[in-house]
């Protein structure tokens, strides 16, 4: 077991129903000789979990997929390049491409270069990684496809960009495909300047949810996050920009919210470091139906080169990853991070294989499993050695091992992002519990919440105003490990975790 560094935040959902026994862990590094490997999407399968990534192979000029199947405990079943010769094929810079096909078999999104000229890709592949068809998409003069998803017709939508000249910046990309990913049409989006584009969604009316980014080549820090709704044919309804307009923000990472609105996920930029880096903290806004701001909620720590890699709506809850750099060690974290419908923090922790100096630990993609679980998958270096692929199982709670305990420091950071500890006695409790320490908290009435396993609200009690303390009643509970928030003026002011028995 390699030492773990994580941040727990205040709601940490710990109301297990599945045991320790049943959940899977491991922490692995897979690499093929002296070639790099490099891991950007995961699912799971009956058998373990199948994905994809970059690689290369002495056998082969140029850059190559790499196919790869694991079974439940992580142990690697099948490694397998995909490429060919003097033609390059890109894994991409966003996490999360891979689809389970209908049916059977999955299909991942990717760019492809031949002779000088890129395209968008889309293949299908059976469980056994075998290729069941290939399709290109070139519809402009150069094209670079990123990420994609399914449509109601069984169809694909995929996002990335194109540049219609060697003389122009790039515009944003939407394409359209059947359900055989035979083309259909394209629509780009965009000015003067450089738009990209990151995920893609259908959106309830039939039309289509882009989330991606804008930026001045040549001028420092003028990145923001970016927004395109179009209708069902891809006919532009309004484009939006979100973030701090003065500093670089991230790529957008769009999903529906659990009221018929939009969220956006981004990394909000709050300081300025050098011309080309910033510090920022990871943002969720929740966006009317035509772009409105309704609100902004920031998560975790204020980091240099923080970064969003994916987001994603879990029927219940929403989850992200990705990575930031740790002043404190000098080296780069894979970070992840649990949402509830309500856009409350469950839980968020830093991962790392390597834990040293200079050392590089990038999450790109994580996904639910059926242990009510996650899985995620990115690259882990030494300093500035070859990557290799790394896979981090966990549990409900964020754990790579059973209560983060084993080989694992957790550092709770309650002061320094959502207030201090509160004091709950009894704990664990049978019925009752009393809790304190809202007085110095904030000012006016404030309210505790209480969170179940998949970030839904067990109960919400008003708190009146100068009261120092309240009893809780949870005789009718589960068994179970919970977390509580306690909220005043609109502000998260106090957390607290208690054992229900």
């Amino acid at each position: 077991m390699f030492k773990k560094f994580n941040i727990l935040l205040f709601a940490t959902v710990l109301c297990v129903t599945v045991t320790a026994q049943e959940t899977q862990y491991f922490n692995n590094i897979y690499k093929h000789g002296d070639n790099f490997a490099s891991g950007m999407a995961i699912l799971e399968t009956d058998d373990g979990y199948i994905g994809y990534g970059g690689t290369e192979d002495p056998g082969n000029i140029g850059l190559m997929l790499l196919l790869f199947k694991i079974d439940k405990q992580g142990e690697e079943l099948t490694w397998k390049p995909f490429g060919e010769d003097y033609h390059d094929y890109f894994m991409g810079n966003v996490g999360g491409s891979i689809l389970k096909a209908p049916g059977n078999g999955f299909v991942i999104c990717f760019t492809g270069e031949r002779s000088g000229s890129t395209y968008a890709s889309l293949v299908k592949f059976s469980e056994n990684l075998d290729t069941i068809w290939k399709k290109e998409y070139s519809p402009e003069y150069r094209t670079i496809g990123v990420n994609f998803s399914r449509t109601s017709d069984n169809g694909y939508c995929l996002t990335g960009w194109v540049w219609k000249s060697e003389s122009e910046y790039s515009d944003l990309l939407l394409i359209k495909t059947d359900s055989m990913g035979v083309f259909e049409w394209h629509k780009t989006y965009g000015g003067y300047w450089a738009e990209q584009g990151t995920n893609v969604i259908q959106t309830p009316d039939g039309g289509y949810l882009i989330g991606g980014y804008f930026w001045k080549p040549g001028t420092d820090h003028s990145l923001d996050a970016m927004v395109v709704k179009t209708d069902s044919l891809g006919n532009e309804q309004w484009t939006k920009y979100f973030g701090n307009p003065d500093i670089d923000d991230d790529m957008a990472f769009v999903q529906m919210a659990g009221d018929g609105n939009y969220l956006v996920a981004t990394v909000y930029g709050e300081e300025i470091i050098t011309s080309d880096e910033r510090r920022g903290r990871v943002a969720i806004m929740k966006i009317d139906t035509l772009g409105n701001m309704i609100s902004i909620h920031k998560f975790g720590p204020n980091k240099i080169a923080n970064h969003i890699k994916n987001f994603k709506n879990n029927n219940g809850h929403y989850i992200t990853s990705g990575y930031y750099y740790v002043n404190e060690g000098l080296l780069f974290k894979g970070w992840g991070l649990k949402l509830s419908l309500d856009i409350d923090s469950i839980w968020m922790f830093d991962y790392t294989f390597f834990n040293e100096q200079d050392d590089r630990n990038y999450l790109y993609d994580i996904t639910p499993t059926s242990d009510n679980g996650y899985i995620a998958i990115g690259s882990a270096n030494v300093g500035f050695t070859q990557s290799n692929m790394w896979v981090l199982k966990v549990d409900s709670m964020g754990c790579d091992t059973p209560g983060c305990a084993t080989g694992t420091w957790v550092r709770q950071i309650y002061a320094r992002i959502r207030g201090e500890a509160l004091s709950i006695f009894p704990n664990p409790v049978t019925d009752h519990f009393k809790v304190s320490g809202f007085k110095a908290k904030g000012h006016g009435n404030g309210t505790i919440r209480i969170y179940g396993l998949q970030g839904i609200k067990v109960e919400e009690i008003k708190i009146p105003k100068n009261a120092e303390s309240t009893e809780v009643d949870v005789s009718a509970y589960p068994k179970g490990i919970y977390y509580l928030q306690y909220v005043c003026s609109g502000r998260a002011m106090g957390s607290g975790k208690f054992i229900k028995e």
